[in-house]
């Protein structure tokens, strides 16, 4: 089950670089809880993954608890841009309803989320012994 370990480090990077090459730092002044809540996702990704290759029992139970945090970190942030979108709405100037791009990103994401938070549950005793 290295392919979670591994989906592990790239969402940590992922999480950690998106908010940058998508806002750029000076978000930070618009919505600062916005890049906080991706920049933690990201450290807590690694932080797993780290703790991973030290041991793996605490390792794979951090990684589950990653991958469950980032479920639930993905589901506002899609949910209510999708519901803006369907409602012809914009709630937030910096989230405009519009971009459709933006909520299919969000919920490949969460998606993504959600089949290796699952996987990481069913597969918990291979990733311990890999």
């Amino acid at each position: 089950m290295k392919s979670i370990y591994y989906m592990t480090w790239g969402f940590g990077v992922f999480f950690l670089l998106i908010e940058n090459l998508r806002r750029g730092v000076s978000y930070f002044s618009v919505n600062a809880t916005t890049m906080i809540e991706d920049y933690l996702m990201g450290v807590v990704f690694i932080a797993a993954a780290f703790m991973y290759q030290r041991d793996r029992e605490l390792g794979t139970k951090l990684i589950i608890a990653a991958w469950a945090y980032a479920v639930g970190g993905m589901f506002v942030p899609f949910a209510a841009h999708l519901e803006a979108f369907l409602r012809g709405e914009t709630v937030r100037a910096d989230h405009v309803h519009t971009d459709v791009n933006s909520i299919i990103l969000k919920g490949v994401v969460w998606l993504i989320c959600i089949v290796v938070f699952s996987l990481a549950i069913k597969k918990r005793k291979a990733l311990e012994q890999a």
